[in-house]
């Protein structure tokens, strides 16, 4: 194993989920946002942390089927590009009379 790989898989064993959401969601503003809301805004976007390189599709599926194409051993932030989430989720109760 070269040493990158070594460095890179040891960056990988230490982040939490939490960390990896802070660096993707520090990476997009910095190097994607203003491009992204202008040109794609409503796809999806999943930035790889350890790379900081952006996969952007119409569909979450398929960005993160194009990221790990890329790099299989990538750490992915999803987003949707425009918006606070990548899903909305609720619920609603009816009453049946």
């Amino acid at each position: 194993m070269s040493d990158n790989q070594s460095t890179l898989t040891l960056l990988t064993q230490a982040l939490s989920t939490q960390e990896i959401a802070q660096r993707g969601e520090a990476c997009y503003k910095q190097k994607y946002q203003d491009e992204l809301e202008e040109t794609c805004n409503g796809k999806f976007v999943a930035i790889n942390v350890n790379t900081s390189e952006a996969t952007v599709a119409d569909t979450s599926h398929e960005a993160i089927r194009v990221a790990l194409e890329k790099d299989a051993a990538g750490l992915f932030h999803l987003m949707r590009i425009g918006y606070q989430a990548a899903f909305e989720t609720g619920w609603y109760m009816t009453c049946a009379s």
